[in-house]
């Protein structure tokens, strides 16, 4: 999981511009906030729940309810890896990393990652607090980022900003 983050943090610095410096450190943080995150919801299901298994995890939350906290820390780490808003500045400040490192790392793998982890947490969330969080903040990254992908005549924007619009699509569809 954060391997991609430090390997994003290299890449976006790549240059050594100040705008790529300012650029790597904020991917740096907003990923390693959701790093955190993560941490602390496998941390605390391997202590009150004693199992590291996913599935486990999303068992005892659709038959007993219990497991509410740790899917609520792995959905917001999947939020910030998959660049939904307000944490999709990362995302877009990667694109002064050079072009094909880029769009192979951000546009293709990193942000998967976090939308794969919704997907499976999915059935966990039906019915909860945290799905309606993930439906409204999965639809509000779709729409609005949607909306700014259509205006701009940058092509990496347009690329940035339509690939967080799908994720943001992608992400409502896993709370839903």
């Amino acid at each position: 999981w954060e391997i991609t983050s430090i390997c994003s943090f290299l890449l976006i610095g790549y240059s050594k511009t100040k705008e790529a410096i300012h650029n790597c450190f904020r991917a740096l943080w907003m990923n390693l906030l959701g790093g955190l995150a993560f941490a602390v919801g496998i941390a605390y299901t391997v202590i009150e729940l004693e199992s590291v298994q996913l599935q486990d995890l999303v068992s005892l939350m659709t038959t007993s309810g219990i497991g509410l906290i740790p899917i609520t820390l792995l959905a917001f780490a999947a939020l910030t890896k998959s660049a939904q808003l307000p944490f999709s500045q990362w995302l877009l400040g990667a694109m002064v990393a050079p072009t094909p490192t880029s769009a192979l790392l951000h546009s293709a793998t990193m942000v998967k990652a976090g939308v794969y982890l919704l997907l499976r947490l999915a059935p966990a969330m039906a019915g909860t607090v945290t799905g309606s969080m993930v439906v409204l903040v999965g639809g509000f990254t779709f729409l609005a980022t949607s909306m700014l992908a259509i205006s701009q005549s940058d092509g990496k924007k347009v690329l940035a900003y339509s690939t967080i619009s799908n994720l943001g699509l992608i992400t409502a569809c896993a709370g839903v």
